[in-house]
């Protein structure tokens, strides 16, 4: 949680990314897709609102009241298996390389998982540490402060305590996050390729889509053929062909390389890694001290 008065770069940042995430989760809904699509992105949604609220503590403070920190960790926890399921299936049912999408996004899922769980470990170590007398305190690095307290408590984020524990579980999700950012905004960047666009297209060869071709779009075949020579008899008309085809291998349609499309899903791919790995690093201070900088 954060407060515009205390880092409002931050507060004002992470409201915009995952606004955008939930908005681009919110448009995948709405397009035709099986059933395994449909829930992982209502599964997307819901992180992404997750991530929305979190931000400001009126508004997490209202949904932890009504679902707990560690039921909503368990909820996520679930999700992470959801798609860890869905690229063994891929991985299986095509040995090609849509096993990783899924993969990527069970890794994105276990890092939320971890940090709801971070953050119901760190309430759960404040209060007691207020009852033992410890003075602990949540800064805006998200992380608590002080040494030993008069209760003889422990400091949980010195080497071997809980939140340096979580903060070490943590490195390799957190580089996750890292790294799929950069490939997101990669991605995003990335011109348009006629020869990629062609295979991409689910009307295959002949179809006149171009470059914003979509799965559930509806195409016309042969458009370019002179009226004229349909007449004729000498060419045969245009055909309307619709391409309900879904692809279980990613969690939505087919996207040629630097369509529209496919650099708004980049962006929100970004929105959504970078924002919770921003919103993650008070988290791993105990082991990077440094990162306290990052709350400004």
């Amino acid at each position: 949680m954060f407060s515009f008065a205390d880092t409002p770069v931050k507060f004002v940042g992470l409201l915009l990314l995952f606004a955008w995430c939930a908005a681009w989760c919110g448009y995948e809904l709405t397009r035709p897709q099986d059933v395994r699509q449909r829930v992982s992105n209502v599964l997307h949604l819901a992180m992404a609102v997750v991530m929305l609220l979190m931000v400001a503590p009126a508004t997490w403070t209202m949904l932890t009241a009504v679902v707990p920190t560690f039921g909503l960790a368990a909820v996520f926890a679930l999700a992470t298996g959801w798609f860890c399921w869905l690229a063994v299936a891929s991985r299986r049912a095509s040995g090609g390389r849509g096993w990783l999408h899924f993969a990527g996004h069970a890794t994105m899922f276990a890092a939320m998982t971890w940090h709801l769980s971070a953050m119901g470990a760190m309430a759960a170590a404040m209060s007691h540490g207020r009852g033992a007398g410890s003075g602990m305190d949540m800064g805006s690095g998200g992380m608590g402060s002080g040494g030993m307290g008069s209760g003889g408590m422990a400091d949980p984020s010195a080497p071997g305590g809980t939140m340096w524990l979580f903060a070490l579980v943590g490195l390799p999700l957190m580089a996750y996050l890292l790294a799929s950012s950069v490939r997101s905004l990669w991605q995003a960047t990335r011109p348009v390729d006629p020869a990629v666009a062609a295979v991409s297209c689910p009307c295959g060869p002949g179809c006149d889509c171009g470059p914003e071709c979509s799965c559930y779009a509806t195409h016309a075949r042969a458009a370019t053929r002179e009226p004229e020579l349909v007449a004729a008899g000498l060419a045969a008309p245009p055909v309307r062909v619709e391409a309900p085809v879904v692809s279980t291998q990613t969690c939505h349609e087919v996207r040629p390389v630097g369509s529209r499309p496919f650099r708004l899903e980049s962006l929100a791919g970004f929105a959504m890694n970078f924002g919770m790995f921003w919103m993650s690093t008070g988290l791993l201070v105990p082991i990077l001290p440094f990162f306290a900088a990052l709350a400004f």
